[in-house]
């Protein structure tokens, strides 16, 4: 599920690059590629993250002895591997922007960087990520990007208390929620003029849904709306994905089902869910 930003903005960038031409080689290398370079980056963020999760009661694989740090060390350095030969197969540039993703994915999480602690550093680098090399890693993109490409997610609300007790200096822990919810509402402003600049109409209604959805968990301020005002904007983007390339909406049905029968069958939890 983690997965979803990076695999559906790839794909939006994609389409708004190339269109629905099929995939070649070296679009499934680089897919791959910043797949696992994802995985990688989350791997290396349980490692470091490990007392703030059990804190907030997140299901974890280390917290539950299902693995050690060790075993997942061992697969962050595997999963970090491929995607540097696989980019530099394709082209210089698309190896370059591997290791960008691999060396902020590293200073996201472990010390003495650290950005996902720092007010403005996860922030930056969630926006590098997701908005500025993921895009650049389609072929072509660099030489055509431009700011109206650029898109920003914000989710650090729900991790106040286990960031807070782990003493950390996030955005959450050092502002309360209306300023932060006003700063994405910020944002997704910027996102609904770079919609329209797209003459994209099906991204400036996903950006109006997001901008209404911030209003209401502005005026409402629980946790649970304020979630589902973080993850339905990923979901209609990844749907958005998924209405431009039918086979990736089927993989992402069967992906949702399957997920949803393992947690509650292993863990007796309901996962995903948007709030």
């Amino acid at each position: 599920m983690l997965l979803l930003p990076t695999w559906s903005f790839y794909l939006l960038a994609l389409k708004f690059l190339h269109g629905n031409s099929d995939f070649g080689i070296d679009i499934k290398l680089i897919l791959a590629g910043i797949t696992l370079i994802t995985i990688g980056a989350y791997f290396i963020n349980q490692i470091y993250d490990f007392e703030t999760d059990r804190i907030n009661k997140k299901l974890g694989f280390l917290q539950q002895g299902l693995i050690n740090k060790s075993e997942m060390m061992a697969a962050y350095i595997v999963v970090s591997i491929f995607p540097l030969i696989a980019g530099f197969a394709v082209d210089i540039k698309i190896g370059l922007i591997m290791i960008v993703m691999i060396l902020l994915g590293f200073a996201y999480s472990v010390p003495p960087s650290r950005l996902k602690d720092r007010p403005l550093g996860g922030l930056i680098a969630n926006a590098m990520a997701y908005g500025v090399l993921v895009p650049l890693s389609v072929p072509g993109f660099m030489d055509s990007a431009d700011i109206s490409r650029i898109y920003i997610v914000i989710t650090v609300i729900p991790d106040r208390e286990g960031d807070r007790k782990a003493g950390k200096l996030t955005l959450a822990t050092q502002w309360s929620d209306r300023p932060i919810i006003l700063l994405a509402f910020a944002f997704l402003l910027v996102a609904l003029y770079s919609s329209f600049n797209l003459n994209n109409i099906f991204l400036v209604i996903v950006c109006s849904v997001s901008i209404v959805l911030f209003i209401l968990a502005l005026l409402v301020g629980t946790n649970g709306v304020i979630l589902f005002a973080c993850k339905f904007p990923i979901l209609l983007l990844s749907l958005l994905a998924g209405y431009y390339f039918p086979t990736y909406f089927v993989f992402l049905l069967v992906l949702l089902i399957l997920t949803r029968l393992y947690y509650n069958r292993r863990f007796g939890i309901v996962y995903p869910r948007l709030n």
